[in-house]
């Protein structure tokens, strides 16, 4: 037997639960989306890192102690025309002295100061695509001519970097998870208490021949029609929440530099999310429906 569209609606209405399911589904879709778009944004900008880095290394030369020593420009010139010798390295840039004090200033924000510590050198070298060329190799051949030299690969600070992402990916989803299990929770008690306080219409339709089928797609139906435009407002807030996250993020790494698929994949794991939501509404409105109708007498 089916129901008029809205026959229960003004149950959800006089007692604002359609509201307060509006609510839950607009917040917990906003809470999911956001996570989702930040943990998938972080592991972007975590593989740009690794993709920029991955063929670089960092030369650092001590700030020369002996004013009887070769003079730090000399030692910088010996440095670089072994490294621009090599086969294997494809690039050899001297990082300017500006340079490395404006790297130092969240730190030492004294200019004086600055200028007084013996700051070393930095010189960036970027190897030769498919290269084996490692830190090692690099810093042996510098030794024959720069003993204190230091040559920097990256990939402990970006093995560590990699760890924290996959332990918040981690708990990102189990916020996600708790996020649906709340949602699932939220819609079966909001249905439950509309059947029990409509348990005399309910027996009434019973009489007429609909059976519990036909009542429990209706608040399948009218849960999804309350999930979709709370899901659409929570998604949207989410994005821009998450715009705002990867504009701040736009200091560490150029997301441009990504393939578009990344970018794809980024947008459709975000775009599943309100989906989901609604799916998830609907569903478990049926089902606690369901099996709360088939307990009444």
């Amino acid at each position: 037997m089916p129901l008029p569209r809205h026959f229960f609606a003004p149950s959800f209405r006089h007692r604002h639960l359609g509201a307060f399911l509006a609510t839950i589904v607009g917040t917990m879709v906003y809470v999911a989306v956001f996570v989702t778009a930040a943990e998938a944004s972080l592991a972007t900008v975590t593989l740009a890192w690794n993709k920029d880095v991955s063929s670089r290394l960092t030369v650092e030369i001590p700030a020369a102690g002996d004013e009887t020593a070769t003079p730090q420009a000399e030692r910088i010139k010996q440095a670089t025309s072994i490294l621009r010798a090599m086969p294997d390295i494809a690039s050899v840039t001297p990082i300017k002295e500006s340079e490395a004090a404006r790297l130092l200033q969240p730190w030492i924000d004294d200019a004086e100061l600055l200028k007084s510590l013996p700051v070393p050198s930095l010189i960036d070298v970027t190897v030769k695509t498919g290269s084996t060329l490692s830190a090692d190799d690099v810093r042996q051949q510098l030794k024959t001519t720069l003993r204190d030299v230091r040559v920097d690969d990256h990939a402990a600070w970006m093995a560590d970097l990699a760890r924290f992402v996959n332990g918040l990916v981690v708990f990102g989803g189990v916020m996600i998870a708790l996020t649906f299990l709340t949602l699932i929770l939220a819609v079966s008690l909001l249905c439950r208490t509309v059947i029990a306080t409509e348990r005399d219409t309910i027996g009434l339709l019973h009489i007429m021949g609909a059976d519990d089928a036909d009542i429990a797609r209706h608040f399948e139906s009218h849960a999804r029609r309350l999930a979709l435009p709370a899901a659409g407002l929570g998604f949207v807030l989410a994005i821009i929440s998450a715009a705002g996250l990867l504009y701040f993020m736009r200091h560490f790494a150029n997301p441009l530099t990504l393939q578009q698929a990344h970018w794809v994949m980024l947008g459709a794991a975000v775009a599943l999310v309100p989906l989901l939501a609604v799916w998830v509404a609907s569903l478990s409105a049926r089902l606690s429906s369901l099996n709360y109708l088939r307990t009444m007498p």
